[in-house]
């Protein structure tokens, strides 16, 4: 009889042991599901042609902007989709209330009163002056350009004193690939390209500009920024929360690990 009782006990230990964890595992998953589905999630645009910043490559948003700025809202709890735009259109659909938000961008004064910007920078880049390698072209400065004809890239902005200098003569390109096809072909005496989209497309097209380009001078060195738009509700708030999370992942080491690892970007 002893040892009945003994077995029923361990026998209903044993029931309950199992009921246990299964009731933990519904817990968990449970659990789960409800954070997954509290998850705030936030759209914005990137730049479909501007690799190793942004770029799309494999059918979604890639590069260094996008890793930090999916990073620094990860750390606030909010997950970050990414769609993809010309710049010029993605400027557009910000400004005009159909996007949250635009990146990269320039805080400069064409675009400070048309967006909402937020304070700690996603990065900090070089706008380098190129000309032709042929040429053997002397190191110049931005004032040097004046009189000149200048290869830009349709919808960007360098900076409020190239902007706002009428002795540039602007030669306008679609992409900073053919601004820089446009100066092998002589359509303009200089290019304005930022140095690592520069260096990029010469590792990606070598027939075309290795040897053949050359940096001759600094137009702008600034930081670089999400454009949120006024007309979106609490675009203040996230451009807020960006800014937190920026300073949590500098903080805690995470900026640097996406800085190493695209010191080299992928193809």
């Amino acid at each position: 009889m002893t040892i009945r009782s003994t077995s029923n006990i361990s026998v209903r230990f044993l029931h309950f042991l199992r009921f246990l964890r299964l009731l933990l595992l519904f817990v968990f998953i449970t659990g789960n599901s409800l954070t997954s589905a509290r998850a705030e999630t936030i759209t914005l645009i990137g730049e479909d042609d501007w690799y190793p910043y942004s770029g799309l490559k494999d059918g979604r948003i890639r590069g260094f902007a996008a890793d930090v700025i999916e990073a620094a809202y990860a750390a606030g709890g909010i997950q970050v989709r990414f769609a993809s735009a010309p710049y010029s259109r993605c400027l557009m659909l910000a400004q005009t209330g159909q996007a949250l938000g635009c990146f990269d961008s320039l805080q400069d004064a064409k675009l400070a009163s048309l967006f909402i910007f937020h304070k700690e920078p996603i990065f900090k880049a070089v706008i380098g002056i190129y000309a032709r390698e042929n040429d053997k072209p002397p190191a110049i400065s931005r004032l040097d350009l004046r009189g000149q004809k200048v290869g830009v890239t349709h919808g960007y902005t360098y900076g409020s004193d190239i902007e706002n200098d009428a002795g540039i003569i602007r030669e306008t390109a679609p992409s900073d690939l053919s601004n820089l096809r446009k100066l092998l072909r002589g359509r303009s005496d200089y290019s304005l390209v930022y140095t690592r989209v520069a260096d990029h497309l010469r590792v990606t097209h070598p027939q075309e500009f290795q040897g053949k380009i050359k940096q001759v001078g600094v137009a702008l060195e600034d930081k670089l920024f999400v454009s949120f738009s006024k007309s979106w509700p609490g675009a203040t708030r996230y451009a807020q929360l960006l800014d937190s999370g920026l300073v949590a992942i500098r903080a805690n080491g995470t900026y640097a690990k996406i800085e190493q690892r695209w010191q080299t970007p992928p193809p």
